[in-house]
C-alpha cells in the first residue's frame, strides 16, 4: 500500500503540534476559579466539565503511549494494539477528588514521553502499523495524526466552556 501525505501527516509537523499541546492546555487554564472547574457544560458540550478534559487527555495518552510502544517494540508481523477510546466521557467520581495542576503536570509529562518516543525513530517506522480490534492496521503516522487532531479538539472544547463561564458572569 502506497501512503499518501493528508495533512497533518508530516513527522516533523506532528512532532511539533504535540510537543505544543500540552502548553496550550496549561494556558487555556490560567485564571480560572476553582469552583469552575466543576460545573457542568451545556450544549455542546453537555456531560463535560473542564476538570474533565486533562483528566481524559491523560487516559488517552497513556493509551496511545501503549499502542506506540507495542508497535514500535514488535519484531515481525503486525502486532495487536488495545483501543484507546477517544470519544470516552470520563464519569465524575473519577476525576473530582484531582487537582488541576497534578493533571496538567501529568498530561504534559505523558506528552514528553510520546514526542521522545517518536523523535527517534526513522522515517520509515512512522508507516510500522498495529492491528486495531475495530480499524484493523492503525499506522504510526495515523496513530500521531488522530491524537493531533483529538488536542485539538479538546483545546476548543476547553475555550468554549471557558467563554461560556466569562458570558455566565
Amino acid at each position: 500500500m502506497r501512503y499518501v501525505r493528508q495533512a497533518g501527516s508530516d513527522p516533523s509537523f506532528l512532532l511539533k503540534a504535540l510537543g505544543e499541546a500540552a502548553g496550550e492546555l496549561a494556558r487555556s487554564f490560567r485564571g480560572l476559579r476553582e469552583r469552575d472547574l466543576l460545573r457542568p457544560a451545556t450544549g455542546d458540550d453537555e456531560g463535560w466539565c473542564l476538570l474533565a478534559v486533562p483528566f481524559h487527555l491523560v487516559q488517552v495518552e497513556q493509551g496511545v503511549q501503549e499502542q506506540l510502544e507495542t508497535i514500535l517494540g514488535w519484531r515481525g508481523g503486525t502486532p495487536e494494539i488495545r483501543h484507546v477510546d477517544f470519544d470516552d466521557i470520563p464519569f465524575r467520581e473519577d476525576y473530582e477528588e484531582a487537582e488541576l495542576d497534578d493533571l496538567l503536570d501529568e498530561f504534559h509529562y505523558l506528552r514528553r514521553r510520546t514526542t521522545y518516543l517518536l523523535w527517534d525513530i526513522p522515517e520509515r517506522d512512522w508507516e510500522r502499523a498495529g492491528l486495531h480490534p475495530y480499524r484493523g492496521a492503525l499506522t504510526v503516522v495515523e496513530i500521531a495524526r488522530e491524537t493531533y487532531h483529538h488536542d485539538l479538539e479538546h483545546l476548543w472544547q476547553v475555550r468554549r466552556m471557558v467563554d461560556a463561564l466569562g458570558a455566565g458572569r
